[in-house]
């Protein structure tokens, strides 16, 4: 990740429905990325009430609760926590990839935008930098979290527009998959 922070973009969270899951391992610092994101969240007017958040034992439990979160049709957008700091061998390596390719597939298959707020860090300095320091990820990816959610109710509304409020999920593949003049190209 760079250190040039993310640019806010200005959402109103209001009505917004938000799921977290974090890990609980490295506790100290998922706890920090959690704190900030809440904060960044209620500042953008997000209800505590619209944000439900579920700590799993570590980041690679977390797909599977990211995956029932994003099939209960309840969120707007989830934003999924973790520290993964390197150790000796490439335990790291494989928890990062699987977590952020199982993420995308969610994703992809639920239509519910997911942050992948899984840091994978090579140090304790590094973690403590972007966790309680300078970097607020935590921040960022509540910002993101906000943005991708007013995006997906922007983008539904649109879908029920063309398609009326009675589609079913099959309308919307074959809308995405239409080869001809797609009002979604630019």
């Amino acid at each position: 990740m760079s250190d040039i922070p993310l640019e806010a973009v200005n959402v109103d969270g209001e009505g917004l429905r938000f799921g977290i899951v974090a890990s609980r391992y490295n506790k100290d610092y998922v706890d920090a990325l959690l704190e900030s994101a809440l904060r960044t969240l209620d500042k953008a007017g997000v209800r505590a009430e619209d944000i439900e958040t579920i700590r799993v034992p570590g980041a690679l439990e977390a797909p599977f609760v990211a995956g029932m979160l994003a099939s209960s049709g309840e969120f707007d957008c989830l934003i999924v926590l973790g520290v993964i700091i390197k150790g000796d061998t490439s335990h790291h390596d494989v928890i990062a990839r699987s977590t952020a390719e199982a993420f995308q597939r969610i994703s992809r298959e639920s239509e519910v935008p997911i942050i992948n707020g899984v840091l994978d860090v090579n140090n304790e300095e590094q973690a403590k930098l972007r966790c309680m320091g300078k970097m607020d990820r935590g921040a960022e990816f509540a910002t993101s979290a906000l943005e991708m959610a007013d995006l997906k109710v922007q983008l539904v509304r649109r879908l029920d527009e063309i398609y009326g409020s009675g589609h079913d999920d099959d309308d919307w593949g074959s809308f995405f998959d239409n080869d001809g003049d797609s009002p979604w190209k630019s």
